[in-house]
């Protein structure tokens, strides 16, 4: 009975637990409820704060996603954007520099991008792909260099090479012409000694006959003397000679030289008098088409109007001893006849003589009148053939002067022109070299013919002329 009544007046040891338990769970509800709020006010104070760096559209924008995907207390988006800024600024001015400092209307990079010709406000992405632009053009444009460089790099060391082996040559041949004077001069020593070893051996050969040599030398001079004495008497007479026969004869030298050549002489005149017989043929050199004048021999070579004599004869047929001509050119009142002297200024017998003639001027040879350059050519041919020479240069062995008509006289142009002062610069020098040969050719004695006495001593004439013409 009394452990019953015990019982009931305790307190279960369960119902003690259970409100332990319910203190306990009541105490940790309001401090976990007190901690919500306060995390609910601390979130609730971070976003107000989040707001004011980033909102919700600009937290969702693909430049700053990223960084909130990468973002940690230690690194945060604002410590991100903090270390692309400064990267940005570094990249840009390569120092600390704020922002607007560098991209304002007055900044780093506005001045810069002007300093190479952007306009200032460009867009940098445009002023990028321009500064591109002129850097792809600057860049082909260094490569075309590049190019040429290496191009003439290419031709220089061509021209080197060709240099250098130019220059090996040379030096071969250098060395080759070296052995050789070496050689030559190795020989030229050697036949030194052998002459002067023969010169010591010839002195002295000589040396023992010098003495008898001296005595026959002063013999001989003392003869020599005498044959001197001899010889002075002997030329004193050849003088008194020579100026007797001057008297009596023409001269063959000098200014009348050409009135002592006479060429030959008229054997005979054919019954009708239109051929002559000479006593000249081939042996004397004579062929068909010589001319000749034909002279009286009474009066000798120069004689006749133009010193032309009394006719012209042409040789027609050629013989060993003789020959055979046909007169072309009577003067008036004349006739040809046996004896009578023929000559021709270019003929000569002797193939080792030939007679020199300078020919200067116009010449008329085809008898209308009008003196030309073609006329010089002719009278030049004539001479060629009849075997003469022609010279350009006056000397003291030219044997005759040929002068045909003067140059015209300069008439000054209306409209002067380049063309007009070197024409007229060719006749003034023209007219001044026909004045030199002329009083040249008086200062030496050497024979002037005009184009008339030429003609007429060679027997040329344009048209057969008759008798009395």
């Amino acid at each position: 009975m009394a452990i019953s009544k015990q019982s009931r007046s305790a307190l279960p040891i369960g119902t003690i637990f259970l409100a332990f338990l319910f203190v306990v769970a009541t105490a940790f509800a309001v401090i976990f409820y007190l901690q919500i709020g306060k995390l609910k006010k601390e979130t609730s104070d971070a976003k107000t704060k989040l707001a004011l760096y980033v909102s919700p559209m600009a937290e969702a924008s693909p430049e700053i996603s990223p960084l909130v995907s990468a973002a940690s207390p230690n690194r945060t988006v604002v410590q991100q954007l903090l270390r692309q800024l400064s990267d940005l600024k570094q990249a840009i001015a390569g120092v600390s520099t704020p922002v607007s400092q560098l991209v304002g209307v007055n900044g780093t990079v506005n001045a810069a991008l002007s300093s190479v010709g952007v306009q200032p406000g460009t867009p940098l992405t445009t002023a990028i792909k321009t500064l591109g632009t002129r850097l792809t053009t600057s860049n082909k444009s260094a490569d075309e260099y590049h190019a040429l460089y290496r191009n003439y790099r290419r031709r220089f060391h061509a021209v080197e090479a060709s240099f250098n082996a130019n220059v090996a040559a040379m030096k071969q041949k250098l060395a080759s012409s070296e052995t050789r004077i070496a050689a030559i001069t190795t020989q030229r020593n050697s036949l030194a000694s052998e002459v002067a070893a023969q010169a010591s051996q010839f002195q002295s050969k000589i040396s023992g006959q010098q003495t008898k040599y001296v005595s026959d030398l002063r013999n001989q001079v003392v003869a020599s003397q005498q044959y001197q004495q001899e010889l002075a008497k002997a030329h004193m007479t050849i003088g008194e000679l020579r100026a007797t026969i001057a008297g009596s004869r023409p001269p063959s030298q000098g200014a009348n030289a050409i009135e002592a050549q006479a060429a030959g002489k008229v054997l005979k005149v054919s019954s009708n008098g239109d051929l002559v017989y000479i006593n000249r043929g081939s042996d004397d050199h004579i062929t068909v088409g010589l001319s000749f004048a034909v002279y009286s021999a009474e009066k000798g070579v120069g004689s006749g109007t133009h010193a032309g004599g009394k006719g012209s004869i042409v040789v027609i047929r050629v013989g060993r001893f003789a020959s055979v001509a046909r007169i072309t050119h009577l003067a008036r009142n004349q006739a040809i006849y046996p004896g009578d002297i023929i000559a021709n200024p270019v003929y000569s017998r002797d193939l080792n003589r030939h007679y020199s003639f300078v020919v200067y001027g116009d010449f008329d040879v085809n008898g209308n009148g009008v003196p030309t350059a073609a006329g010089r050519e002719q009278i030049i041919r004539m001479i060629k053939a009849w075997g003469g020479k022609v010279v350009d240069h006056l000397t003291s062995q030219t044997d005759f002067v040929v002068l045909g008509s003067p140059p015209s006289t300069l008439v000054a142009p209306a409209t002067p022109s380049r063309d007009n002062t070197a024409l007229a610069d060719m006749q003034r020098e023209s007219l001044a070299r026909y004045n030199r040969l002329q009083s040249t050719a008086q200062a030496l004695s050497i024979p002037v013919l005009d184009a008339n006495r030429f003609l007429a001593m060679v027997g040329y004439y344009v048209h057969p002329l008759q008798p009395g013409d």
